[in-house]
């Protein structure tokens, strides 16, 4: 009679939803479904940095937008439907809805708040945040709230066929703030609406596309894995170390749609920003 180990349990792999991606080395599930983030605008990029998080297991999502769906949001949002816009559903509402049909475990809490609204002390709960957002005012709020609450933010955005991605690891990197201009500031303090034109010059909204959205929000979800499965901005030697390569942090990604190239450029603190100049800065500050 033949004699070994014996079998304690079968397990079939296919049964485990979250299977493949446990398989690479260095991979952390228990972190990532411990991870509470915060995504602020629930728009093309949005939505799409919401199906990676929920995808991955991501424990509980913040999703902040005090907009409406509407007709044209539809082809570039893969979570809103033909309903949401004929009722006129709130972005948050409608995503974080549609998002839970992806994965039940996973708790999304829509806030219908404009940024400034948003209650301080989820700052202290977030393991960070993403900017998903289409105006500057609110791109630099929730710079200031990320910087001073010590909160990564991994911002993105999207301008017809090109596309941009800054990570920002507070105190350690420069922040959105070191990179804005006056000029910046005279473009970027209206608000777009979702009707389809500016609130405050009646233009048309600049073209956008699904595709875009995908790879500059899929970038986005790429970095806040590193940053959440060990990337440890404090470690002189290692400053972007984590199991799934290097980080952006610190600098900025170009992905232009026309040529399919990406740039990516190092960013220098401004030692006069009015954000982050004051906090005390870390030995990764990104160099010009």
């Amino acid at each position: 009679m033949r004699s070994g180990p014996s079998i304690v349990t079968v397990t079939n792999i296919d049964e485990d939803v979250l299977e493949r991606q446990k398989r690479f080395s260095g991979w952390n599930q228990e972190t990532i479904q411990l991870s509470k983030v915060l995504v602020v605008g629930a728009g093309a990029l949005g939505n799409e940095i919401v199906k990676g998080l929920v995808q991955l297991g991501v424990g509980h999502i913040w999703v902040v937008d005090y907009d409406r769906v509407v007709k044209s949001n539809l082809n570039r949002c893969v979570l809103f439907r033909l309903a949401d816009a004929e009722q006129g559903e709130y972005k948050a509402v409608a995503l974080a809805k549609h998002a839970k049909e992806l994965n039940r475990e996973v708790s999304i809490e829509p806030i219908i708040e404009d940024i400034e609204a948003v209650d301080r002390a989820i700052y202290q709960e977030a393991s960070l945040a993403f900017g998903a957002l289409d105006n500057l005012d609110a791109r630099i709020q929730l710079n200031i709230d990320c910087c001073y609450n010590s909160v990564p933010l991994v911002d993105g955005g999207i301008d017809g066929f090109l596309g941009q991605v800054q990570v920002v690891i507070p105190p350690h990197t420069p922040c959105l703030q070191c990179g804005v201009t006056e000029r910046d500031k005279g473009f970027g303090w209206v608000h777009v609406s979702c009707g389809g034109q500016y609130e405050d010059m009646g233009e048309q909204k600049m073209p956008a596309i699904t595709t875009l959205a995908s790879i500059v929000a899929g970038i986005q979800v790429n970095e806040a894995l590193k940053i959440l499965l060990g990337n440890k901005p404090t470690d002189e030697h290692k400053p972007n170390s984590s199991p799934l390569g290097s980080s952006l942090a610190g600098k900025r990604l170009f992905f232009s749609g026309y040529t399919n190239t990406l740039r990516i450029y190092d960013l220098q603190r401004n030692p006069l920003c009015e954000v982050c100049s004051t906090l005390g800065q870390g030995p990764m500050t990104g160099s010009a």
